[in-house]
């Protein structure tokens, strides 16, 4: 081999090495920069986690506030006209009896918030201190003192504490057992009307009631702020109502899709020891629902417990994440178990005829809907065991609002 040979031999090999260096050199380079800007990502996810975090505690606190304030004005309203016919007490309806009551008589738990959103904020320094905005962080900050002082004001101060005391209401309510059921609820009402005109009379619960103005305009003022608040939190971090909404949706939507293998079988639900129920559900798309539940009772002519169960059948179908049942009621079959209720001395006729009058009035909705099949729709879902199911509907509360309901279920082996 010649010189020259050599040399570009030499050079060849010097090319080759260089090569690779570089290239090595750019591999570790892009390597370092997607590394981080997935890890610049996954900050950025986190920190709008966060922000979409708070900003969501701040509209639920706004929104219970909202809700109060909306039971302080109907509860006033009401105390209001019974103050206007304390001499004409017995044509006011029972509703609104209640309603006055219920804004002069204090609640034996003090008002609160779920705070477990704040401690996260506030336990996560290095999360916070990056969200980009200090304005952000300065208005949740602002916020969640501001929510403190609220709590504070409202179960301490006197112009917010409800002037008469669960025990001196409870007086009223003692159950007399010589009472038959008509009876007492007679003598109940009665004494209802007479504490309420006495109450409405006294300087303390007028004193507290000429304060429902300040007290209307506080939250007034408290909730425009939170809002205000809020809306340019929202600004700040650029957070859409889509995008908040996205986000609600996948807080609240957990487990695992239910699918129809995953169903069959028996699940029970059971609340307490003394109700339970167990539905089925089979291959043909049938279902049965056995439920039990007693009561332990204090009858003015019978105590101890009364067992009442049922069962009903119906079709089942799954629709996206929703279980449908249509119960068919016609199928209802409920019954009343006596066995562990003592009559009290001398009252077995009593107890007797009033088993025999309940029993049949239990089955009262069956005579008055022939053929009634009732659609019933659930989210539903499992959990990575796919042994307990969480169902979750909307029902009317006795104020005739609609009212989440969650119930959990376990796969009976």
């Amino acid at each position: 081999m010649t010189k020259e040979d050599n040399r570009k031999e030499r050079r060849s090999w010097w090319m080759q090495f260089l090569i690779s260096v570089i290239g090595t050199a750019i591999g570790v380079g892009l390597t370092f920069a997607v590394s981080n800007r997935l890890e610049n990502r996954k900050k950025e996810q986190a920190q709008r986690l966060t922000a979409m975090m708070v900003i969501h505690d701040i509209d639920e606190s706004i929104d219970r506030v909202k809700s109060m304030k909306d039971d302080m004005e109907q509860q006033y309203d009401a105390t209001i006209y019974a103050m206007s016919h304390l001499d004409q007490m017995e044509s006011l309806s029972f509703d609104t009896l209640v309603l006055a009551l219920t804004y002069i008589v204090a609640d034996d738990e003090a008002f609160s918030f779920d705070t477990s959103k704040e401690k996260i904020f506030h336990s996560s320094p290095d999360t916070w201190q990056n969200l980009g905005s200090m304005k952000f962080i300065d208005n949740v900050q602002s916020f969640y003192f501001n929510r403190q002082s609220f709590l504070e004001t409202y179960n301490k101060s006197v112009y917010w504490k409800r002037p008469i005391s669960t025990r001196e209401f409870e007086e009223i309510s003692v159950y007399d057992e010589s009472l038959s059921i008509e009876q007492y609820q007679d003598l109940y009402y009665s004494k209802l009307r007479v504490f309420l005109k006495e109450k409405l009379a006294e300087t303390s619960v007028q004193h507290y009631i000429n304060y429902a103005a300040w007290r209307m305009l506080e939250i007034t003022n408290m909730i425009g702020e939170w809002i205000k608040i809020n809306n340019e939190n929202k600004f700040l971090m650029s957070i859409t109502d889509e995008e908040l909404e996205a986000y609600v949706n996948s807080i609240n939507k957990t487990g695992i899709a239910l699918k129809e293998d995953n169903l069959i079988g028996t699940w029970n639900l059971s609340s307490t020891d003394d109700q339970n129920a167990d539905m089925e559900f089979r291959k043909d798309h049938t279902f049965t629902i056995v439920s039990n539940q007693s009561a332990t009772t204090n009858m003015p002519f019978a105590k101890g417990k009364l067992k009442i169960s049922y069962s009903v059948e119906g079709i089942w179908a799954l629709e996206g994440d929703s279980l449908i049942q249509t119960v068919d009621w016609d199928t209802y079959y409920p019954e009343a178990d006596a066995s562990e209720l003592m009559a009290l001395p001398g009252r077995q006729d009593m107890l007797d005829s009033w088993l025999k009058e309940y029993s049949e009035s239990l089955l009262d909705f069956k005579r008055n809907n022939p053929g009634r099949k009732e659609r019933i729709a659930y989210g539903a879902c499992l959990d990575v065991s796919r042994d307990k199911m969480e169902l979750k509907s909307m029902t009317l509360d006795e104020k005739g609002e609609m009212k989440l309901n969650v119930a959990y279920m376990k796969r009976k082996k």
